[in-house]
C-alpha cells in the first residue's frame, strides 16, 4: 500500500468510507494544471518558506531556483504587505521594548504592590497577554510576510536559543527577546547574535544568570553566589554542544565570567534594553575557559569568553548540524555537515553564507531527500493558509490550535520547529492533522472563516507535489482533501 492510500484511509474516516470511495471512484479527470515547475524549483521553495502562495511556483520558476534563493538570502528585506502591517499595528504590545513593557505590564513598583495569590494571578494574566500578542505576529509574519526564510531563521534561533518552560518575567518578555535580540541578527553573524541573546533580560531571567554574582566587600570577594544554569545552557547547547569538549571545570569557570551580568532599573529614557552589568558583583580574577586564560576585565571578560566559543570547531559543527536537519533531513550526511561548518568557521560566523552553502550543495537538490519531511504544525497551519491565499481576521485561534497540537507559540525547544521531522510523523498525531484540515476548510477555528479557494486552484498553487489519486478525491471531497493527504502533509 503507497503512502498516500494509507493516508487516504484516514481522511476515509473523517469523511466516511463512502465519501471518499465516491471521490476516488466517480471523479472526473484530474484537475487541470499548468506547466509544471521543475524539481529544483519545488525544492526550493517548499524549504526556504512556509508552502507555496498561488502563483509563487511559476514566479519562482520563471526566476530560477538559484534566483529564488538569492532572493530569500539578500540582505535587504522585501517589504511587508499591508494586510500584515495593519493586522501587526493592532497588536500595541509588539511596539513596546523590554523596559516599557515592564512598566506597563510587569508587577507594580514595591510601594504600591498588593500582596497574595490574586495579585499573582494578574500579573500572570498581563505577561499571558503580552506573550499571546508575540505568538499572533510570529503565526500572521509565517503566513505572509515575503521574507520568509528570515521568519523560518526567526523560528530556529528562537528555538535553538530558547528561554525554556514559561518562568516568571522573561515570560512577559518573550515577544522583545523576539524582536530585539533575535530578529535583527537571524541571517547575520552568530557572536552578535550571541551576544544580544545573552544580554537580554529575558534569558537572564529564564536561565538565572541574574542572580548569578559573587558578594564583594571592601572592593575583595567576600561570597560566591555562582548559579551556572546558563553557562551550561551557553556551552552544552547553544554553542559547542553535547558532543563537545567541555568539561565541568570549563562550566564553572564560564559561569564565573558572567558574574555580574543582570537585569537593571533603565537609568534614563534612552535605556530600553534593561541589561546591567554590576562590577560590584563580579568576579575578577582571571580563569581559564577551554584551556585559554581569559584575563579578569569586567565586562569585556564575556565578549571574550563569546569570542571563543563562536569561533570553536565545536560551534561549526553543532550550528551546521542543526542548520542541516531543520532544512534537509533528520540524518544529514557527514560530508555536507563539514562543508557547512569549514564555511561557518571561515566566514567568522556567517549565518548567511552558511545556509547559502547548504542551499547550493549537491545534497540540498538530492532526489532521496525531496518530499521526505514531514510538516511541524506550526508549517502545517502556515502552508494551508499561504497555500489557500488566506489571512486570519483573528489568529488567537490559530495559536490555540497549534497548542493543541502539540506546538504551543513559543515553546519549550524540545517540542519546536527544531524537533526531528520523525516527531510529527507518529501515527496517533495522523488523526489530529485530518481534523486540522477539516476544521481549516469549514471555517471551524474562531477568527478563521471557511475558505473561498476550490480544490482545482489549490492544486494549481501546490503544482507537481500533488499525486493524481489526492487530485481526482479532491474533486468530490474538496480541499479538505488535499489539506489531509500525505502529500501536503509532507514537504
Amino acid at each position: 500500500m503507497t503512502r498516500t492510500a494509507r493516508f487516504l484511509g484516514h481522511v476515509a474516516a473523517w469523511l466516511g468510507p463512502a465519501g471518499l470511495f465516491a471521490c476516488l471512484v466517480f471523479a472526473a479527470p484530474a484537475l487541470a494544471g499548468g506547466t509544471e515547475p521543475g524539481p529544483d524549483v519545488v525544492q526550493a521553495v517548499n524549504r526556504l518558506t512556509y508552502g507555496p502562495t498561488p502563483g509563487l511556483l511559476d514566479k519562482a520558476a520563471a526566476m530560477g531556483a538559484a534566483a529564488f534563493i538569492d532572493a530569500q538570502l539578500a540582505p535587504e528585506p522585501q517589504p511587508e504587505p499591508p494586510e500584515l502591517e495593519r493586522a501587526l499595528a493592532a497588536l500595541p504590545t509588539l511596539h513596546k521594548d523590554t523596559v516599557r513593557l515592564f512598566r506597563e505590564y510587569g508587577p507594580p513598583a514595591e510601594e504600591g504592590r498588593a500582596e497574595g495569590p490574586e495579585a499573582m494571578r494578574r500579573t500572570f494574566d498581563r505577561a499571558d497577554a503580552v506573550a499571546l500578542e508575540a505568538a499572533k505576529a510570529r503565526l500572521l509574519r509565517a503566513v505572509a510576510s515575503p521574507n520568509q526564510l528570515a521568519e523560518l531563521m526567526v523560528a530556529f534561533w528562537c528555538e535553538h536559543l530558547g528561554l525554556g518552560p514559561k518562568k516568571g518575567l522573561s515570560h512577559l518578555w518573550i515577544g522583545s527577546y523576539e524582536r530585539e535580540a533575535i530578529r535583527p541578527h537571524a541571517l547575520g553573524n552568530f557572536f552578535d547574535l550571541l551576544a544580544a541573546t545573552a544580554m537580554h533580560p529575558a534569558m537572564l531571567m529564564a536561565q538565572d544568570n541574574w542572580k548569578n554574582v559573587v558578594v564583594r566587600e571592601a572592593g575583595k570577594p567576600a561570597k560566591d553566589s555562582i548559579d551556572a544554569t546558563y553557562a551550561a545552557v551557553l556551552l552544552n547547547r547553544q554553542t559547542l554542544g553535547p558532543g563537545g569538549p567541555q568539561k565541568p571545570a570549563d562550566v564553572q569557570a564560564l559561569a564565573r565570567i558572567l558574574t555580574g551580568w543582570r537585569v537593571g532599573a533603565a537609568r534614563a529614557d534612552s535605556d530600553t534594553g534593561g541589561f546591567y552589568f554590576d562590577a560590584e558583583r563580579h568576579d575578577p580574577s582571571d580563569k581559564t575557559l577551554l584551556g585559554q586564560r581569559i584575563k579578569g576585565t569586567g565586562f569585556g571578560e564575556g565578549a571574550a569568553a563569546l569570542r571563543l566559543l563562536v569561533e570553536h570547531p565545536a560551534t561549526a559543527k553543532n550550528i551546521s548540524r542543526k542548520l542541516a536537519v531543520y532544512f534537509l533531513t533528520d540524518d544529514p550526511p557527514p560530508a555536507l555537515v563539514a562543508r557547512l561548518a569549514d564555511t561557518f568557521q571561515k566566514t567568522g560566523g556567517d549565518i548567511r553564507q552558511t545556509l547559502r552553502a547548504l542551499f547550493t550543495s549537491p545534497e540540498f537538490q538530492d532526489d532521496k531527500y525531496r518530499g521526505g519531511r514531514v510538516k511541524s504544525p506550526l508549517r502545517q497551519v502556515a502552508s494551508a493558509l499561504r497555500a489557500l491565499g488566506a489571512f486570519p481576521a483573528d489568529a488567537a485561534g490559530l495559536v490555540g490550535t497549534l497548542a493543541a497540537l502539540g506546538q504551543p507559540l513559543p515553546g519549550d525547544a524540545a517540542e519546536g520547529a527544531l524537533a526531528p521531522a520523525a516527531q510529527w510523523a507518529k501515527a496517533e498525531a495522523l488523526p489530529r492533522r485530518v481534523s486540522l484540515a477539516g476544521d481549516l476548510a469549514a471555517g471551524r477555528i474562531a477568527g478563521f472563516p471557511a475558505p473561498t479557494a476550490d480544490p482545482a486552484a489549490l492544486a494549481r498553487t501546490l503544482g507537481p507535489t500533488l499525486s493524481p489519486a489526492v487530485r481526482q478525491a479532491a474533486e468530490r471531497g474538496g480541499v479538505a482533501v488535499i489539506l489531509a493527504s500525505p502529500d501536503f502533509v509532507r514537504y
